[in-house]
C-alpha cells in the first residue's frame, strides 16, 4: 500500500499530463483518502485530460474528505473549475448535508445559490428545512428560486407549505415553485396551489391551471370550474384543458348537467384558440356531450384540416366523433353532394356497430361517386351478415369498378354459403382483371366447397394458361389427398408458368406424403430455371430427411442462382453430414455460390466446417472475406453461448 501511495503521490507532483492523469487512475483504483488533497489541487491544472481524470478519481473516492477539500473551489473566479466543483459536490454531497447548509448562511449570494443546488441533489430530506427557511427568509431573489427548485427536485411532501407560502414572491419565484409543487405531487400541493389561484397575475395563474392538470386531482375540479366565469378567453382555455385532462373526456358528462352547461359555452370558446393542445381538449370535452350541436362542430373542424399535414390529428377527432355514437348528421353527409365531407363521415361509421349503419349506406350508394362507393363497401362488408346476399348480388351484376367487386366477392367469401359462390363468384375467374380474378379466387378457397373442388379439377385441364395456374394454385390450397393426382398432371404442362404453380401446390403434401416430395425430383431438371427453384424452396421446408438427397442432387445445377438457392436451403436443415458436400461449392465460379455455401456451413455450425471456412478470411474477393469473417464471428458466439 505504502509503495502504492509512493507512486500516485510522485505521478500527482508530476508537470506531465500524462503522468497525471495516470496517478488520478491509480488513485481512483486504491481509494486512498491520503491523495485526496493533491488529487484536488490538480482540478486547477490547464488540461482538460488532466481534469476530467481527476475529477473522475475524487467521484468514486467520495466522502466527507473529498466534499471538505472540494468545498473551497465554489469561490474560485475560474467558471470551468467552479462547475467541476460543483458536479462533485452534487455527487458527494449526501456524506455531510449538515456541511453542506452552512453554505446557504454565507454572505455571498453566488455561495448561496450553489448551496442550494447542491442540497437539491443530495436526495436527503436533512435538506428540506433549511432549503425552505432560504426559500421565505433569503433577501437574494435568485437565492429562493434556486431553493424552490432544489425543493421540487427532492419532492418530499413536508416542502408543500412553504412552496404554498412562496407563492406571494415574486413572479420569477413563483413559477419555481409551481414547478416544484407540480413534482412533488401530493395533495397538499393542489391545496396550495388552488389557494393561490384567484390571487395571482394573470401569468402565473395560467401556469398554476397548466400544473393543476397535470396532477390530475378531481378535487380541483369544482373550484376551476367556479374560475371560469371570472377568467380572461386565455386563461379560460387553459382552465378547460386542464378540467378536461382531470376529469377525462368521457367522464365530463358525470359532472352533471348543471355543470356541463356550464363548461358547454367555455368548450365551445376554446375551439377558437391557436394552440391545437387547447383546441383538442375542447373536443374530447364536447364528444362527451354526444348532442347534434357538438357533433356538427367537432366535424367542422374535421372538415377543415389537410390530410397531408394533419393526418394524425384527423384520425383522433375521428376516433372521437366515432365514440359520441351515430348521429343523424351521419347520414345527411353520407347522401350530401360533398364528398370529401361523405368520406370522413364513412370513415367515422367504420368506427361504429349501430344497426343503422348497413340500411343507410346501401340506401346511398348507388346515387354515390365511385370512391366514395368503394369506402362504403367496406364497411358494408365488415358489418353486413346473411341477408343482405341481395344488396351484393347487385353489386357484382351492375358494377364494373374492381376494388368494388373484389369487396363484394369478399363479402360472400364471408358467408360461407358454397351454393351462391359457385353461383355469384365462380364466373368472375373469366373476369379480365387479374386482381379481380386473385379475389374470385381466394373467395372460392375460402369455402372449400366439394362442388368447387370438383370444378376446379375441371380447370385444371382448361386450355388458358391462366385457368390452369389458378385450379392448380386452389387445388394445393384445398390440401386434400385426392387432390394430388390432378396437381401432378401439372408438372408436365406445357407452360412453365404452370408447371411452377403445380410444383408450389406440393407444398401443402410433401411434409406428409413422401411420394410427393418424390415427384419434385423431375422438376429439379426442368428446362425452366424457374420452376427448378420452386422446387428447391418446396424441398427446403420439407421434413422428409430424402429431401437432402434431392437438393444434394440439384447443387449440381447449371444455374448459379439454382445452386445458391439449394445450398440455402440445405445450410436451414442443419444435417452435420452434409458439410463435406457444402464445401465442395466453396470453389464455385459464381461468388454468389461460395458467399451461400459459407453462410450454410456457418449454420451448420462444428468443427469440420470451421476448418473448411477458416481459410477464406483471406479470399481475394472482399464479399468472400466479409461473409467468412462474419460466419467465423457466429462460430464464437456459438460456442460462448454453450459455456
Amino acid at each position: 500500500m505504502q509503495n502504492n501511495l509512493k507512486r500516485i503521490q510522485d505521478l500527482l507532483e508530476s508537470s506531465n499530463p500524462d503522468e497525471i492523469r495516470e496517478g488520478a487512475y491509480l488513485s481512483a483504483d486504491c481509494g486512498l483518502n491520503e491523495v485526496v488533497p493533491m488529487l484536488v489541487q490538480r482540478i486547477v491544472f490547464p488540461n482538460p485530460g488532466v481534469q476530467e481524470a481527476v475529477e473522475g478519481a475524487l467521484r468514486k473516492i467520495g466522502g466527507q474528505a473529498v466534499l471538505y477539500a472540494v468545498l473551497p473551489f465554489l469561490r474560485m473566479e475560474d467558471s470551468a473549475v467552479r462547475n467541476i466543483a460543483m458536479d462533485l459536490l452534487r455527487d458527494v454531497g449526501k456524506c455531510d448535508v449538515v456541511a453542506l447548509t452552512e453554505l446557504l448562511r454565507d454572505d455571498d449570494p453566488d455561495i448561496r445559490i450553489f448551496g442550494a443546488d447542491i442540497l437539491g441533489a443530495t436526495g436527503s430530506a436533512l435538506a428540506v428545512t433549511p432549503l425552505c427557511h432560504s426559500l421565505l427568509r433569503d433577501p437574494e431573489t435568485n437565492v429562493r428560486y434556486q431553493a424552490a427548485v432544489s425543493l421540487g427536485v427532492l419532492g418530499f411532501p413536508e416542502a408543500a407549505e412553504s412552496l404554498g407560502m412562496a407563492l406571494k414572491d415574486e413572479e420569477w419565484v413563483q413559477f419555481a415553485v409551481i414547478e416544484a409543487l407540480t413534482k412533488i405531487g401530493d395533495e397538499s400541493s393542489v391545496a396550495a396551489l388552488l389557494i393561490a389561484l384567484d390571487k395571482s397575475t394573470e401569468l402565473v395563474a395560467s401556469s398554476i391551471v397548466d400544473a393543476l392538470g397535470k396532477l390530475g386531482y378531481i378535487k380541483a375540479v369544482p373550484m376551476l370550474i367556479r374560475a371560469l366565469p371570472h377568467a380572461s378567453v386565455p386563461l379560460a382555455n387553459k382552465i378547460i384543458c386542464a378540467v378536461v385532462n382531470i376529469v377525462g373526456p368521457r367522464s365530463l358528462s358525470m359532472l352533471g348537467a348543471h355543470e356541463y352547461s356550464k363548461l358547454k359555452a367555455h368548450l365551445f370558446a376554446a375551439l377558437e384558440d391557436e394552440d391545437t393542445e387547447v383546441q383538442d381538449a375542447a373536443i374530447s370535452g364536447l364528444a362527451s356531450g354526444k348532442g347534434d350541436e357538438e357533433f356538427a362542430v367537432v366535424f367542422k373542424i374535421l372538415s377543415s384540416l389537410n390530410p397531408d399535414t394533419d393526418g394524425e390529428r384527423m384520425l383522433k377527432i375521428v376516433n372521437i366523433l366515432a365514440g359520441m355514437g351515430y348521429h343523424k348528421k351521419l347520414a345527411e353527409l353520407a347522401a350530401g353532394d360533398d364528398e370529401a365531407a361523405a368520406l370522413l363521415a364513412v370513415e367515422i361509421m367504420s368506427r361504429q356497430n349501430d344497426p343503422a349503419i348497413v340500411p343507410l349506406l346501401e340506401s346511398v350508394f348507388w346515387q354515390s361517386p365511385r370512391d366514395l362507393q368503394r369506402a362504403m363497401l367496406l364497411v358494408l362488408v365488415a358489418r353486413s351478415g346473411a341477408g343482405e346476399e341481395g344488396f351484393f348480388s347487385q353489386v357484382l351484376e351492375r358494377h364494373k369498378d374492381g376494388s368494388v367487386l373484389k369487396s363484394a366477392m369478399y363479402y360472400f367469401g364471408k358467408l360461407g354459403n358454397s351454393e351462391l359462390i359457385f353461383e355469384k363468384i365462380f364466373p368472375f375467374l373469366d373476369h379480365p382483371y387479374n386482381d379481380v380474378k386473385e379475389a374470385a379466387l381466394e373467395a372460392c378457397i375460402t369455402v372449400r366447397s366439394p362442388e368447387i373442388n370438383k370444378k376446379l379439377r375441371e380447370m385444371s385441364k382448361n386450355e388458358q394458361d391462366i385457368h390452369r395456374m389458378m385450379a392448380f394454385y386452389a387445388l394445393g390450397r384445398y390440401g386434400t389427398a385426392e387432390n394430388l393426382p390432378y396437381i401432378v398432371q401439372g408438372l408436365r404442362d406445357p407452360s412453365a408458368e404452370v408447371r411452377r404453380v403445380a410444383v408450389e401446390a406440393l407444398h401443402s403434401f410433401v411434409n406428409t406424403d413422401l411420394g410427393a416430395m418424390n415427384m419434385l425430383e423431375q422438376s429439379l431438371s426442368d428446362e425452366n430455371s424457374a420452376v427448378r427453384l420452386a422446387a428447391i424452396d418446396v424441398l427446403g421446408g420439407c421434413k422428409f430427411p430424402e429431401s437432402v438427397d434431392l437438393l444434394l442432387k440439384a447443387m449440381k445445377d447449371a444455374d448459379p442462382w439454382v445452386r445458391a438457392r439449394c445450398v440455402e436451403s440445405l445450410g436451414k436443415k442443419r444435417y452435420d453430414t452434409i458439410a463435406p458436400q457444402l464445401a465442395e461449392l466453396l470453389q464455385d465460379d459464381q461468388t454468389l455460390v461460395v458467399i451461400k455455401a459459407i453462410e450454410a456451413l456457418a449454420n451448420l455450425g462444428g468443427a469440420v466446417a470451421f476448418k473448411y471456412l477458416l481459410p477464406f478470411v483471406d479470399h481475394p474477393e472482399p464479399e468472400v472475406q466479409d461473409a467468412a469473417a462474419a460466419a467465423l464471428s457466429q462460430f464464437r458466439d456459438q460456442r460462448e453461448g454453450q459455456v
